[in-house]
């Protein structure tokens, strides 16, 4: 590599550190289980698989509908705790992400649609350690 690339890339990836360039989120994949940020996720809610019983167990689940509650797929969500600290951000091509979440405790999710891309909406979610609870996330101008 010669010096004067080393030193573009050095400084683009001191710039990248500097501005908070944000990773990609994790992709989860659909109908699978997966651990981001200590958190059990799995995105589903398409096809026959949605109702495999497994999912029942995930202490949250989260819809992403219209107002008209059709499903939408492929959303990005980051996860936010108690603090306000990022827990996780992933990505689902499904209609449902589901999180084991401790209960007791309140989250916050910022998510997105990918395709089309929508401005993102907030929700606040909680574990009731009773059985799964279910959060819609309504996109007003999607269709």
């Amino acid at each position: 590599m010669s010096r004067p690339f080393a030193a573009v890339a050095a400084g683009l990836a001191t710039l990248a550190l500097a501005t908070g360039a944000a990773a990609d989120p994790t992709r989860v994949p659909l109908d699978q289980e997966t651990q981001v940020g200590g958190i059990p996720f799995a995105c589903t809610g398409i096809g026959q698989t949605k109702d495999d019983p497994k999912w029942k167990a995930y202490s949250v689940r989260i819809e992403f509908a219209n107002p008209k509650s059709a499903y939408f797929a492929g959303e990005d969500v980051t996860l936010m705790g108690p603090k306000g600290d990022t827990v996780a951000d992933v990505s689902c091509e499904g209609a449902w992400l589901l999180l084991n979440l401790p209960a007791g405790k309140t989250y916050k999710i910022e998510a997105r649609l990918t395709d089309p891309p929508t401005a993102p909406r907030t929700s606040t979610i909680s574990a009731s350690g009773n059985g799964q609870k279910t959060f819609v996330v309504v996109f007003p101008d999607a269709q």
